[in-house]
């Protein structure tokens, strides 16, 4: 493989091959390439400094197809970039180059993400390594290596496969003619619809634009016009929504009375429209009320019913949900008396005393002293204790105790080195608003080409169409410029396009004029 990089010069971007000693130029090729334009070949330039010869390509505001690729591939894009390379090498062939010295690497073809245009590189040299690549493998590699739109029918990379499965010798005049047909068929079927009395008439799918045309369109349809038709009569409900008449086999279907409509009544106006218009009018005002009779009532029952079982719920001793709270002790008027001989042995204790004893949790005990030392004496007789939880259930009155404590019923206070884990979530301040811009992908495009990026800047010109990507990995952020015509910084420092360049917290990127800071919190 031949080592290529990138050099930026103003606001070019090169493809840069530096010519080995191994290698042979071939002069004609050389001048049909840097004299010529050629259709699907990048413009070449040819450099010798001292002893070193260098080929550079152009590649300006240009991607990669594989960066082109790396998302949901649609039809237009890979029919774009299929026809891009098969009328690259049917352009090199005109001008009599060499094929094998075409470069069939997705990473080394570029495309532009607005027009679809596709440029390959054509290097100039041989030498005994160089090798004719199949193309039909090509292809096949790449359909079966890329996700395709599932939003799309898929009918076209079918017939793709078909063709290079069938075919024993690959021609690109065929396969051409194949990609022409394919891109002219319209990626959805055309349905032509019109409205007779509520009624869809669709025309078959199959069917072209070209015999769509000719199908019979019925205007501004008519009672009498209706009567002609053989579409079966609807039912019309309340919600003016229509419904299918059923099928009955065994009786014949009687036709169904036609609607008047206030305008067809004003057009038409007689006693015999205007005593039906009147009697639909009636008709529908009467089901109307059967409907909200039949719904009170239906209401009313629920309502009855929740009444019901709210009455039949028993007395648990606790709060049930979705039940009112019940009382747990009658007030103290209606308390039983007490006997005497009770009375003396259980004296009168401040509210303090009726505290329950939960389980797992020792409270101490309160000693009872005479009713006369307590401000506030309890009315006679007391309430009934409380009841204790539930077998089972932990409860924790105590103190509080801080996470990550060894104890309970003291504080415990976090270490110096216990902060809270911060969780990593990447995004851009847009400096210019203040706007917060997730990096919710791992490879996440910025730029102003709305269908192709994933954050789209509409207001500033100096920035490319696919200006950078930000790409996340292994936990570490990278930010790579695509070829862009002004170029990225990373802290006031311009990186080499295509170029993985490390991010951390707080460094500031420069999308051609705008900044934009990187945050990881």
């Amino acid at each position: 493989m031949r080592e290529l990089k990138y050099e930026n010069q103003g606001t070019n971007t090169y493809l840069v091959y530096e010519v080995t000693d191994q290698d042979i130029v071939d002069s004609i090729s050389l001048g049909m390439l840097t004299n010529n334009k050629i259709l699907g070949l990048a413009q070449t330039i040819f450099i010798q400094s001292d002893n070193r010869k260098f080929v550079k390509f152009n590649v300006s505001a240009k991607v990669s197809v594989s960066q082109f690729f790396s998302g949901a591939v649609n039809k237009k894009r890979l029919l774009a970039v299929f026809r891009g390379i098969v009328n690259a090498m049917l352009s090199a062939e005109d001008y009599m180059l060499d094929l094998s010295s075409i470069i069939l690497d997705l990473d080394y073809i570029f495309t532009d993400v607005s027009t679809c245009e596709t440029v390959l590189i054509c290097i100039p040299v041989s030498n005994d390594k160089t090798k004719m690549a199949d193309m039909k493998e090509f292809f096949r590699k790449i359909i079966f290596n890329i996700q395709f739109d599932s939003e799309e029918n898929g009918d076209y990379v079918t017939k793709i496969i078909n063709y290079l499965n069938s075919t024993a010798v690959f021609s690109l005049d065929t396969f051409n003619s194949l990609l022409g047909e394919i891109q002219s068929v319209a990626v959805q079927p055309v349905v032509a619809k019109t409205r007779v009395n509520s009624q869809p008439v669709v025309a078959p799918v199959n069917q072209t634009r070209e015999q769509l045309h000719t199908l019979p369109v019925v205007s501004q349809a008519t009672p009498e016009k209706v009567a002609q038709q053989t579409i079966p009569s609807a039912k019309f409900n309340t919600k003016g929504m229509t419904i299918p008449p059923k099928k009955d086999h065994n009786t014949s279907v009687e036709p169904q009375e036609k609607e008047i409509s206030f305008f067809y009544l004003m057009q038409h106006y007689n006693k015999e429209n205007a005593a039906a218009y009147k009697a639909q009018k009636q008709a529908k005002k009467q089901a109307a009320s059967e409907v909200k009779e039949k719904k009170s009532a239906e209401k009313a029952s629920k309502k009855k019913k929740g009444k019901q079982s709210t009455q039949a719920v028993p007395d648990l001793g606790f709060a049930v949900p979705g039940q009112p709270p019940q009382a747990k002790m009658p007030p103290p008027e209606t308390q039983p008396p007490q006997p005497a001989a009770q009375q003396a042995a259980s004296p009168q204790v401040p509210y303090s005393t009726a505290q329950p004893s939960y389980q797992g949790v020792t409270t101490p005990p309160v000693q009872p002293g005479p009713a006369s030392q307590s401000p506030y004496p309890m009315p006679h007789p007391p309430y009934p204790a409380a009841q204790p939880p539930y077998q089972g259930a932990q409860m924790n009155f105590g103190e509080t105790t801080v996470l990550g404590g060894g104890g309970i019923g003291e504080t415990t206070v976090l270490n110096e080195g216990q902060n809270p884990v911060q969780t990593a979530a990447p995004h851009l301040i847009r400096v210019k608003n203040n706007e917060r811009i997730p990096l919710n992908k791992a490879v996440f495009r910025i730029g102003k080409e709305r269908s192709f990026v994933d954050y789209f800047i509409g207001d500033n010109t100096a920035v490319s169409r696919s200006h950078a990507n930000f790409i996340t990995r292994d936990g570490e952020y990278f930010v790579v410029d695509t070829n862009s015509t002004n170029h990225t910084f990373v802290n006031g420092q311009m990186i080499q396009s295509n170029s993985e360049v490390k991010i951390s917290h707080g460094d500031t990127i420069r999308l051609g004029n705008e900044d934009f800071e990187f945050k990881i919190y």
